[in-house]
């Protein structure tokens, strides 16, 4: 399949989602600074979400400059990682619009994890496609490791606890994703100088 239709597609998906996003957020319809300020929990979940899909596909794109080719396999993880991104706006709408609403909470933590299990499930059925790249497997161990799946894993677990005290810690999500990237990456490349 050709690398590059197949990143554009990706691309188009994202710039859709994207724009569904910011679609939610509405223009009052008076003029008044407290009514347009009035949808800044809906800004805020929009932004969070926003950061989330953009780091996301910075990684996705350092790994469509790193393979050579997508088989069946490699673009049925894509397409249940788009499926799964596809639904970011409906959750990000809901959180947005019931921020102190455990369920709300609740629903964006999940939604945001399976959307991460997808995107290891699509790294891994791309490097496995890719066997003979080299580097691919280094870049895909840095991005989604060990070290990425406990850190979230653990934001996860204190995200779900502490919804049920304080709602709103569940829309910091995508910040704590993007954090524990970093610093997943940071340990991972020392372990490796370490090594090597």
């Amino acid at each position: 399949m050709n690398k590059s239709r197949v990143e554009a597609f990706i691309d188009a998906i994202i710039a859709i989602v994207l724009t569904v996003l910011i679609l939610e957020i509405h223009v009052p319809n008076k003029p008044s600074l407290q009514v347009f300020f009035s949808e800044w929990r809906m800004a805020f979940s929009y932004l969070m979400t926003f950061i989330l899909v953009m780091f996301s596909w910075y990684v996705q794109h350092g790994m469509f400059l790193t393979i050579k080719r997508v088989k069946l396999p490699g673009f049925i993880g894509i397409s249940i990682w788009l499926f799964f991104l596809s639904f970011l706006p409906v959750t990000t709408s809901f959180v947005g619009r019931f921020p102190q609403y455990w369920g709300a909470e609740l629903v964006y933590i999940v939604e945001n994890i399976i959307w991460l299990l997808s995107a290891q499930l699509m790294a891994y059925l791309l490097s496995r496609d890719n066997q003979d790249v080299p580097g691919l497997a280094a870049f895909t161990q840095r991005q989604g490791g060990r070290y990425m799946l406990i850190g979230n894993g653990l934001w996860d677990i204190i995200a779900i606890a502490g919804i049920f005290v304080l709602p709103e810690i569940g829309v910091l999500t995508p910040i704590a994703t993007v954090v524990v990237q970093i610093i997943a990456d940071r340990l991972h490349r020392r372990r490796l100088a370490r090594l090597g």
